[in-house]
């Protein structure tokens, strides 16, 4: 997955599928909105309790509404394709079942979803969340074996992979090497079968270089990253060389305490501008 060139067939053997994936400029510009019990625990944050699967499903057709024009592709679950289908953008879906099993003092993936479920919804692409600890071998294993079986899958169906390896605690740790971690990720993980892997900001310019030289690779935008702190990391991961973004809560986060009126007037007035400006940070960076 090493080397950045102006096709994006150089990506991979699934390149034309990747290209749905991406705009005009090359870049990914991703709305991600697979989240599942994720979206309720942000429900949850705000006093919100008891989000019935209808009330998600239309909180997240207003926002595919809204940013999926300027969105290269949206990151939707299978329950939500239907509902959210961009008009123009790719579809990219998950595999992942939700949460993990412990394992020796780690945490093992599973899969809920197959590329055969992607294929006939109309997908464009599968991706993977694995939790991932390239210093825990019990786990790293496991996951490794995941992630190969996935990536079979999904290219026997004609689909890319992108990975989302997520590096964590261990039982008992009180601090990790964050930034050491993710860049030891993208190491062990670039040859896994993976088309492209979506990856956590690593700290520095440094250790964006590192997973540059690694990996193609996307940054991903989770709930803990405020809105002008993701636009900078973003600043930093593409002049740094990778290849976009697929993000989610930093982008629509703060529409969901918000009735149906008020969550359309704060899309229009703040996500879309937003989301703009991230898109903006990708052009012309991404080809040369």
């Amino acid at each position: 997955m090493t080397g950045h060139v102006d096709a994006l067939s150089s990506l991979s053997p699934f390149g034309e599928r990747l290209r749905a994936l991406a705009n005009a400029d090359g870049a990914f510009c991703l709305l991600a909105l697979d989240h599942r019990d994720a979206m309720r625990n942000a429900f949850a944050r705000i006093g919100i309790e008891d989000v019935s699967p209808e009330m998600m499903l239309e909180v997240k057709g207003r926002i595919a509404d809204a940013l999926g024009v300027q969105a290269s592709g949206v990151l939707l679950d299978p329950a939500a394709v239907e509902w959210c289908r961009p008009r123009d953008g790719g579809v990219l879906m998950p595999l992942e079942a939700q949460g993990y099993a412990p394992f020796a003092g780690g945490r093992v993936s599973r899969l809920e979803f197959s590329a055969a479920d992607v294929a006939a919804l109309g997908g464009d692409g599968c991706k993977l969340l694995v939790y991932y600890r390239a210093d825990h071998p019990p786990t790293a294993w496991q996951q490794w074996e995941l992630i190969e079986r996935a990536a079979a899958d999904a290219h026997a169906h004609g689909l890319p992979l992108v990975l989302e390896p997520l590096v964590y605690r261990l039982e008992g740790e009180t601090d990790y090497p964050f930034g050491e971690l993710v860049v030891a990720a993208a190491r062990d993980l670039a040859s896994s079968g993976a088309d492209l892997l979506k990856l956590a900001f690593p700290g520095s310019a440094e250790a964006s270089r590192e997973l540059t030289a690694a990996a193609d690779w996307v940054l991903l935008g989770g709930g803990e990253t405020d809105r002008d702190s993701f636009a900078a990391q973003l600043e930093i991961a593409m002049s740094a060389g990778a290849r976009g973004f697929i993000a989610g809560r930093p982008i629509w986060g703060g529409a969901l305490g918000l009735d149906e009126t008020e969550q359309r007037k704060w899309l229009a007035e703040e996500a879309v501008p937003y989301f703009g400006r991230l898109v903006g940070i990708t052009h012309g960076r991404r080809l040369r």
